[in-house]
């Protein structure tokens, strides 16, 4: 299932959010992935936890463990993160099933500051947290919030969750994800195709990006930008009106060697000889 975010939409919305309840707030794909949210920037804690690449993968891992378990819930689900902190997600569903999560989190709750919680913290993080200190200064900086509070904002989390689909905040593109990311490529063939642009051009994770193209052709995302960037290149060289040169710039390849490297790995045939190719075909025809 292909999800159209309306990413300027959603950003006001989180941003009113935010004013009213001081707390971080997101969108969250079903695989985990966070989509956008206000504020940008997470809260020192969690970027200090984050630094590492253990510890970024241990929250990667708590997020999706907890749609997991969101997932058996018909409402908002209120938890305690790895490192501790209190956080909850409300579903987004259509009538199809659930499509995303919105999230509020990277809080603790009031009371949670006492030398007891701060020594399981350090077991729990300690092994990739090399600043202890700084991480435990960030901790008590946090934001505080009581149960009932966290609770309520989990209720008013969920309504919005519901009025997010109802609105068009969100919709279901029948048409899939790998389809328009080829498509895209393919207008856009010289401007910038990194993953990070692809996956922000379409709001969603790089790994939802990853495994559609995947999926459905069987190939990495460089690996279909590469083709489509051929299959251009095949197109132009048959018109015979450009220079080899500008075609490979035509194409996002400025390096003409690299070009010639690339077109040949993917047809077999150096872009002159294919033109050749094609030229003679065409005296052929006309004969």
């Amino acid at each position: 299932m292909d999800v159209i975010w309306k990413q300027g939409r959603m950003r006001n919305l989180l941003q009113s959010f935010f004013m009213l309840a001081k707390v971080r707030v997101g969108f969250f794909d079903l695989e985990g992935n966070e989509i956008l949210a206000f504020p940008l920037e997470r809260a020192d804690y969690c970027t200090i936890i984050r630094s590492s690449p253990e510890g970024d993968e241990a929250c990667r891992r708590c997020d999706r463990d907890a749609i997991r378990k969101a997932s058996r819930y018909n409402g908002p689900y209120i938890y305690q993160c790895h490192a501790y902190l209190t956080e909850a997600l409300a579903p987004i569903s259509s009538e199809k099933g659930r499509i995303a999560y919105l999230m509020i989190g990277q809080v603790r709750q009031s009371g949670n500051q006492d030398e007891r919680r701060w020594d399981e913290i350090r077991r729990e993080v300690g092994y990739f947290c090399s600043d202890m200190d700084g991480l435990k200064y960030a901790y008590s900086r946090l934001a505080v919030i009581k149960v009932d509070e966290i609770r309520a904002c989990a209720d008013v989390l969920q309504a919005l969750a519901n009025y997010v689909w109802l609105d068009n905040y969100i919709r279901i593109q029948n048409e899939p994800l790998s389809v328009r990311v080829k498509a895209y490529i393919a207008d856009n063939i010289s401007a910038d195709l990194s993953l990070a642009a692809l996956a922000r051009q379409f709001g969603i994770g790089k790994t939802t990006l990853c495994g559609a193209v995947k999926r459905d052709y069987r190939l990495t995302v460089n690996q279909l930008i590469r083709s489509v960037r051929v299959e251009r290149a095949e197109q132009l060289l048959q018109s015979g009106k450009q220079s080899i040169a500008q075609i490979a710039e035509a194409v996002g390849i400025g390096d003409y060697n690299y070009f010639s490297k690339v077109f040949k790995e993917e047809t077999g045939l150096a872009p002159s000889v294919f033109r050749g190719l094609c030229e003679k075909e065409k005296t052929f025809n006309n004969a």
